[in-house]
């Protein structure tokens, strides 16, 4: 019996792409900030216009942006609402915090 429990208990966890999916990233560097919607088909858009492809393999997240720019940053096993981490931003070099955020 505790098992089963325990079994469905990590069936109702969400992986960390499924979190994002359903929500949304803040990203804020200095003065400047934008929220990241990630989808399920692999793309993503920001609220600044900036749009590309993601996917996610072995503890990274990787994006590719319209216009070329890549890149590839750790994520962690699991995430929720409010989990925040420092980083550098693939596709910038600059130090960000990321922010995991109810999407609107």
């Amino acid at each position: 019996m505790t098992l089963t429990m325990i079994a469905a208990a990590f069936a109702l966890l969400s992986t960390p792409t499924e979190t994002l999916v359903e929500n949304a990233l803040l990203i804020e560097a200095g003065e400047m900030s934008y929220t990241t919607y990630f989808n399920a088909d692999g793309t993503y858009t920001t609220d600044v216009g900036i749009t590309g492809t993601w996917t996610a393999t072995g503890g990274e997240m990787c994006v590719v942006r319209s216009t070329g720019e890549s890149g590839c940053q750790p994520v962690a096993d699991t995430l929720a609402v409010g989990d925040s981490w420092e980083g550098v931003n693939p596709t910038t070099g600059m130090t960000v915090t990321y922010t995991v955020v109810a999407r609107d």
